[in-house]
């Protein structure tokens, strides 16, 4: 059944209870998902590499959810001033005791803030990734995110998804997809200078998807829910090592870099 489209309608009201269910409820595959699947490794492969490329001193993670990346962040950069922030409060105080050498806040970034001045301008670096599918408005969102980087200087890493919404994806709360194209004119209007908007992923990311969407709650629920057993750690595996021949030019993963525009 069809809840949402991939014109950026939006989920019914049971769509945003699973959703909200599924954010607010910790699990070992959620964990697990995080530590072994092929997408997320990948994805923090590209911005440990982008790191790499330019000397930052501070990041804030928006939509940060459970830590896990910034964790991971700061295990490669142990040197760096990491932030993040999440709408749920819940999660910010589970990350709080996990990670009580980071920073974090509750903040709804669909709405428009003025930032303390211990946020604002404050970071070489926004990382934004896998959210901005979820917001309801994306425009407001990205200049949140200008708001939060050093002015002039500062970097946006952005990456979402192109392309269609699976179901699998409504149940985790995608309101839209984004291509090249759409994310550029997202940018621009918020204030940041596109560097580079490429996709990512064909084949293997995008089959992937397919696969996992001809039965998605049986998807949902073995690596999504349940702590991985020897045969999904071995699926992981192997999509892992064919994730190292996708595309960087094709592909429903999108990224982004963008440089805060200082008119």
């Amino acid at each position: 059944m069809e809840t949402e489209k991939n014109n950026g309608g939006l989920p019914n009201a049971e769509d945003v209870e699973v959703n909200r269910a599924y954010y607010l409820r910790e699990s070992p595959g959620r964990l697990d998902y995080w530590r072994r699947m092929a997408a997320p490794r990948f994805r923090i492969s590209v911005f440990s590499a982008l790191l790499q490329e330019q000397l930052v001193s501070t990041l804030i993670d928006l939509g940060c959810g459970n830590g896990e990346l910034l964790n991971d962040i700061h295990e490669r950069v142990p040197n760096m001033n990491l932030c993040g922030i999440d709408l749920s409060s819940m999660q910010i105080e589970s990350n709080r005791r996990r990670y009580p050498t980071l920073q974090w806040s509750v903040m709804d970034l669909d709405e428009a803030h003025a930032f303390a001045p211990a946020l604002a301008g404050r970071f070489d670096v926004v990382l934004a990734s896998e959210i901005i599918e979820h917001v309801k408005n994306p425009d407001q969102f990205l200049k949140n995110a200008r708001a939060l980087a050093k002015p002039g200087t500062g970097r946006l890493f952005l990456s979402t998804q192109s392309g269609r919404v699976w179901e699998t994806e409504k149940r985790v709360g995608h309101y839209r997809h984004f291509s090249r194209g759409d994310l550029e004119a997202l940018l621009r209007g918020a204030g940041w200078e596109p560097l580079r908007v490429w996709n990512a992923g064909f084949p293997f990311h995008d089959v992937s998807k397919w696969w996992a969407n001809r039965d998605p709650d049986a998807s949902m629920n073995r690596f999504g829910n349940e702590a991985y057993g020897p045969l999904e750690k071995f699926i992981c595996f192997a999509l892992r090592v064919l994730f190292k021949f996708n595309s960087h030019r094709l592909g429903a993963q999108l990224f982004a870099v963008a440089r805060h525009h200082q008119s």
